[in-house]
Formats: structure tokens, C-alpha cells, sequence
């Protein structure tokens, strides 16, 4: 398996931070929307 574009892998507090911007007022109108907390590993083949 390539490393993510990010050179590091995912931790807990990643996911953690991006569950802290969705529930915060900071998120404008996002809604129905899937986030991938992946380090860009979907933008490499």
C-alpha cells in the first residue's frame, strides 16, 4: 500500500478535528455531504 499524499497515516485526532468543524457554527451549510478523512489517499491511483 502507497503512504497517503500526506506522508502520514490518519490519526484520531484528524477525524476527531473534522468531526469538531462539522458540529461547530464554523461549517456554514454544509449538509449531506461524505468527508473522507483519508489524507488524500483518493486522489492517488
Amino acid at each position: 500500500m502507497r503512504p497517503a499524499p500526506t506522508g502520514r497515516i490518519c490519526t484520531p485526532q484528524d477525524v476527531a478535528s473534522a468531526v469538531t468543524y462539522l458540529g461547530s457554527a464554523a461549517n456554514g451549510h454544509i449538509n449531506a455531504e461524505t468527508l473522507s478523512v483519508a489524507g488524500g489517499r483518493h486522489l492517488t491511483r
